[in-house]
């Protein structure tokens, strides 16, 4: 599919420019994301491109059901969702004696230009049936002809490829696909790269990743977001519903999140995906998507110190895209850093190279690459009342089948994007982990200095389903019962006490990682009691004699994990002192 990009957030510094603004996002940290809207017979695809080498290799071929317009995405739309939607799984701790307690005495608180031209060699081949020029992009899109035929233009044309692509490209060719190539124009640096948005007429949303393999790296991740009157789901894709038992709540991690997500996939062959979100856009923060402040006609009739100037005012300095704006239409001068440069623009009067400046193009680049897309962004999020964000990973020789999507009126919001579990450290260093599994608080024991449980068997997909067009999904793989052994295994072998002691800690603190928010959340604590405590009990929402249950539309967990609710919490008390 190409290579896309990962989450930018601006960054505070001293000045109106930063020199690090391109940050990755502590989320979204490789892989493709990529916005469907379905109108109709209308799809519009939004898709942000990642790309770290060289300005003149980079290319970008991408398989298209029918001839698109192409126009200049939303990076910043990509940035918010991804801030206000990717789950968060988070620990809250708890301290029985202040002794154990790092906090105490703390207070306990937590901290459009001109047209390209294109070689056709004048032999028979694909016909152009697109060329344009958009943002920092040239585009061509190409319509028949043979894979041998499409890479022999590309080459001829300056498109980096690979030739290992051949036999993809000929697939996508049999099947009817058009191909869109981009590069990036004349003189444009890799800063200048921003997302595309192609609209055309299609009959349903799919992601082309069987060309992606070519140089995709192992376990890449896809998020899809999708903006729609319903739900959306995976068509020919398994759904998966994370464990988050399985998860490693000792070390809470971006990391430990995506492995588990790479790990439940891959439980269901490969092929699926996770919903992490879907209810209303207006979670989605567009504050710095658009800005009523942006105006380009302001930069007209004005001089480069002028243009600092009013880019400050308007708050532009905060758009990633408007230092590639800068490079080319106000560089620095050899030798000088660009932030510096631009924040002491008076101080360098004499050295700006004043035949780099056109007043009208700028003004048009601030309209094309920034403003336009901020009010498409802002007003798409405002017509659609449902948005969904689905998560997998993939690596290279999985990527034999596009996935692709449809919608379900009969699907129920995910909106737990957060997901809190408590530890409660008990007198003496030992801890108890209260983990949600659907609705109930499952006790993991991990006494002081030990390793959150490898977990032997367990599951990392607590169920695999189908989603049909209409009705609730389909459970293909009901992992309860394993579940239920490897918890019991582990709970049987571990022991956590509690010394005598003082307690009453105040004293939190809480760790952060990124999860699914299919998993649900909650918190609690052992009650104060005589000196002795034996697990919490449990209300079971399930109908243990038939193994399924209709309540709040879940799938059944089964039997298993009825049982394993029940009886088989495993050893975990309190007594006065140790030994």
């Amino acid at each position: 599919m190409g290579l896309l990009g990962a989450p930018r957030s601006a960054q505070a510094c001293g000045g109106t420019f930063c020199d690090n603004l391109p940050d990755p996002m502590p989320v979204d940290q490789r892989g493709e994301d990529i916005l469907f809207i379905m109108d109709g017979s209308t799809i519009e695809v939004q898709v942000r491109i990642e790309y770290t080498g060289e300005a003149e290799r980079f290319a970008w071929v991408l398989p298209i059901q029918a001839l698109p317009e192409v126009t200049v995405g939303s990076d910043p739309l990509f940035t918010a969702m991804s801030n206000a939607l990717a789950p968060s799984w988070q620990v809250q701790t708890q301290y029985d004696c202040d002794e154990d307690d790092p906090w105490a005495g703390e207070g306990g608180e937590d901290s459009g230009g001109s047209e390209p031209k294109f070689d056709a060699g004048g032999d028979p081949g694909p016909d152009v049936v697109l060329e344009a020029v958009v943002g920092a992009f040239e585009v061509v899109v190409l319509q028949g002809g043979t894979a041998q035929e499409v890479i022999d233009f590309l080459n001829d044309n300056d498109y980096a490829q690979d030739p290992n692509a051949a036999p993809i490209l000929q697939s996508y060719l049999d099947e009817g696909f058009l191909f869109a190539a981009v590069k990036l124009a004349a003189g444009a640096d890799v800063q200048a790269i921003h997302p595309l948005s192609f609209k055309f007429q299609g009959t349903e949303p799919c992601v082309p990743i069987r060309l992606t393999r070519i140089a995709a790296k192992d376990d890449m991740g896809i998020r899809a977001y999708f903006l729609g009157q319903d739900r959306w789901a995976p068509s020919n894709y398994d759904h998966v519903v994370l464990n988050p038992l399985a998860y490693n709540w000792k070390q809470s991690s971006p990391a430990g999140y995506v492995g588990l997500l790479s790990m439940a996939v891959d439980e269901a062959g490969g092929h699926a995906f996770a919903t992490e979100y879907a209810g209303s856009p207006n979670k989605v923060e567009t504050f710095n998507i658009y800005r009523p402040t942006w105006d380009e006609t302001a930069f007209v009739g004005v001089d480069p110190i002028a243009a600092i100037d009013i880019i400050a005012d308007q708050a532009l300095n905060i758009h990633p895209l408007i230092q590639a704006l800068l490079l080319e239409f106000i560089p620095p001068p050899d030798g000088v850093d660009a932030t510096e440069f631009w924040n002491n623009i008076d101080f360098y009067a004499d050295q700006i190279n004043l035949m780099a400046w056109d007043d009208l193009a700028f003004s048009a680049g601030v309209l094309e690459r920034i403003i336009e897309p901020g009010l498409h962004a802002v007003d798409l999020l405002d017509t659609w009342p449902k948005l969904t964000r689905l998560n997998t990973t993939i690596s290279p020789s999985e990527m034999t089948l596009d996935p692709t999507f449809h919608a379900n009126a009969d699907l129920p919001d995910v909106t737990s994007t957060i997901v809190t579990t408590t530890e409660q450290v008990l007198c003496g260093g030992d801890s108890v982990f209260r983990v949600a599994v659907e609705k109930d608080q499952m006790p993991v024991c991990v006494p002081e200095g030990a390793s959150y449980p490898g977990w032997e068997q367990m599951p990392n997909a607590l169920r695999v389903e189908k989603v049909p067009q209409m009705g609730p999904p389909q459970v293909e793989s009901d992992n309860a019962a394993a579940i239920a052994a490897a918890y019991e295994s582990y709970q049987s072998s571990v022991q956590c006490l509690a010394d005598g002691g003082e307690t009453g800690g105040s004293g939190t603190g809480t760790s952060g990682g990124d999860g699914d928010g299919d998993g649900g959340g909650g918190s609690g604590a052992a009650d104060d009691g005589d000196g002795t405590e034996t697990g919490p009990g449990y209300n079971l929402p399930y109908d243990v004699s038939c193994g399924c249950s209709s309540q709040d539309g879940r799938a059944p967990i089964g039997l298993a994990l009825g049982l394993l609710v029940l009886g088989l919490i495993g050893p975990w008390r309190r007594q006065g002192a140790r030994g």
